[in-house]
């Protein structure tokens, strides 16, 4: 009796060490950032927590910014400024798994500053969350970390979307020209084919502060196959005199489009005597880039949710002086 109790406990023991070391092997669930939030060109997505900040002698960054609102198959411009001669930058989301580590040699750089861009996923729905950045100098001492709050924003991203974010309070327009010449922007109705402007940010410089500017086929519209044509203006710098930083992107499906001119995504930059006020819509602005959309059609709904906010209309103003001489 006593050895069938002994080989009954052993038996036991062997289970429940295999479960408890089950446990341990398994991965517990996690939200992966580079998953469920952004990705960053050019750089090295490490899974895992974020490092620890380094003390003493450590590099600090004397300033940041970024926008507070994203939208989803969007963008976001980040700025860092510091006097410490960096190797890397690390970006987080707070209490979120993984960060990415963008080489100082892959960031577009002032005298002074750094840009970081994050392309958010269009499927990310996390609506209020914290980035965290830090730097890393070349003996691989981590800064503290700065944060930045940021609150999601529902857009349209459907078939096919496309966007465009800046960094400064100002109104920049985005343009989309459909195979059959029909210009989709702030000035037009929805095109036949389904296409809409359904965020225009800062018209006439009545700023919400969203800095972007998004156009999406839901999943009803058409997707007509041949050549789009994306163009960027600055309609007005609403006396903003830095420098703007924007980012376009194309996506079909949720995923970014191969261009036949231009790159995707394209990062650009404009001054405030770059404002385009010509009165004349299909040539206002400039191309950033040009896709072709092929004959298959999209078997992806996508997401049809719509901003439901109501802007002030844009007024032409060359049109406006105009009519005041008639």
């Amino acid at each position: 009796m006593r050895k069938i109790l002994l080989i009954t406990t052993m038996v036991m023991t062997c289970l429940v060490t295999v479960i408890i070391s089950c446990k341990k092997d398994t991965p517990q669930s996690a939200t992966l950032v580079k998953d469920s939030f952004f990705t960053i060109e050019n750089a090295t997505f490490i899974t895992g927590a974020l490092p620890t900040a380094s003390t003493g002698t450590a590099p600090s960054i004397s300033a940041i910014s970024g926008n507070g609102q994203v939208l989803e198959g969007g963008s976001n411009p980040i700025t860092i400024t510091t006097d410490a001669t960096i190797k890397e930058v690390i970006v987080g989301v707070q209490g979120k798994t993984g960060y990415y580590k963008v080489p100082a040699s892959a960031l577009k750089s002032g005298s002074l500053s750094y840009m970081v861009y994050l392309l958010f996923s269009s499927s990310f729905v996390t609506d209020n969350f914290i980035i965290l950045i830090a730097i890393v100098d070349n003996t691989g001492l981590i800064s503290a970390y700065e944060s930045i709050p940021v609150t999601r924003i529902t857009a349209g991203t459907g078939k096919l979307q496309v966007n465009v974010s800046w960094d400064q309070p100002n109104d920049i327009d985005l343009h989309l020209i459909e195979p059959n010449l029909y210009e989709v922007y702030w000035d037009t109705i929805p095109s036949k084919n389904g296409g809409t402007l359904d965020v225009d940010s800062n018209p006439d410089c009545f700023l919400d502060n969203i800095n972007s500017e998004n156009i999406t086929y839901s999943g009803t519209a058409t997707v007509e196959k041949g050549k789009y044509i994306v163009r960027i203006a600055l309609f007005s710098s609403c006396d903003v005199t830095n420098l703007t930083h924007y980012i376009v992107t194309a996506r079909m499906d949720g995923s970014l489009i191969t261009p036949t001119t231009g790159v995707n995504p394209y990062y650009g930059s404009v001054t405030a005597d770059q404002a385009w006020i010509d009165g004349n819509g299909p040539q206002e602005g400039v191309t950033v880039m040009e896709f072709n959309i092929a004959a298959t059609k999209s078997a992806s709904a996508g997401n049809q949710k719509m901003l439901q906010f109501s802007y002030p209309r844009k007024v032409n103003l060359v049109k406006k002086e105009a009519a005041a001489y008639r």
